[in-house]
């Protein structure tokens, strides 16, 4: 479980305080036949356990699969070739999100705090579709507005009234081409922006056009993470949403 998770268990009473030391405790590592398992490292930083399985055997996949939802109960696998067939294993097993990338299994967590996402083209909606399902792995809405290329600026002003209007923390904007879409919404909100650069466009270094754009927008509140980088943006722009309503609820208290 996550620190967040872990914490209202203690504070609520289900959690003694022996059960609790047992979750801080420092034996951390689960060891199995091809990989060594960091099995506490959502209850230090609030992220669940993320499955990089593109280079992973279908088997690799799923034994670290299994050895985090018996701990945690939620894990997310990302851009696996093996996603039906992960699908078809857990589908009868747990709860379960599935995207063209992304799967995410076990239980979702209570949801505190929005992050508005905004994407460009229909082109992008794999790398949208991976920060959505994150966000909500995270605890986090997202508030999803597609196609919203600057090719018609009135389809990005709704979508940014209706994320202020929804309290939205934090803004992900995904986009490729000249990935102008990013600093344009920036430039709209008095909250952090995170371009999300797609591998999508024409032409000479059409995959890195979009990400020399948005590095080089002179939008303030603008930070940029690596090409089709969805998970990463999602996790950062949830961080934020929910350490908001951490400190708004500290403050009702």
């Amino acid at each position: 479980m996550t620190f967040d998770e872990l914490y209202d268990q203690i504070r609520s009473g289900a959690l003694d305080k022996h059960q609790a030391r047992q979750q801080f405790s420092l034996d951390w590592l689960e060891t199995a036949s091809s990989y060594i398992a960091d099995v506490n490292r959502g209850a230090r930083n609030n992220i669940p356990e993320i499955i990089y399985g593109e280079y992973k055997q279908f088997d690799q996949t799923l034994e670290l699969a299994d050895v985090f939802l018996e701990r945690h109960g939620r894990v997310i696998i990302s851009r696996s070739p093996f996603n039906d067939r992960l699908v078809a294993h857990y589908e009868s097993r747990c709860t379960l999100l599935a995207g063209e990338q992304v799967l995410v299994l076990g239980s979702l967590p209570e949801t505190q705090g929005k992050v508005l996402l905004v994407s460009a083209g229909a082109a992008d909606h794999p790398v949208l579709e991976e920060c959505a399902f994150t966000l909500r792995a995270l605890g986090v809405e997202p508030l999803v507005f597609e196609d919203r290329g600057i090719a018609h600026p009135t389809r990005v002003l709704e979508a940014v009234k209706e994320g202020v209007a929804g309290d939205a923390a934090a803004v992900v904007v995904v986009a490729g081409m000249e990935g102008a879409l990013a600093p344009f919404v920036a430039s709209l909100v008095a909250l952090p922006v995170i371009g999300v650069p797609t591998s999508v466009g024409y032409g000479f270094r059409a995959k890195e056009a979009a990400l020399t754009s948005m590095l080089a927008s002179c939008a303030p509140n603008l930070t940029v993470v690596n090409i089709d980088g969805g998970i990463r943006a999602a996790v950062v722009a949830g961080l934020i949403a929910r350490n908001r309503e951490a400190v708004r609820e500290s403050r009702a208290e």
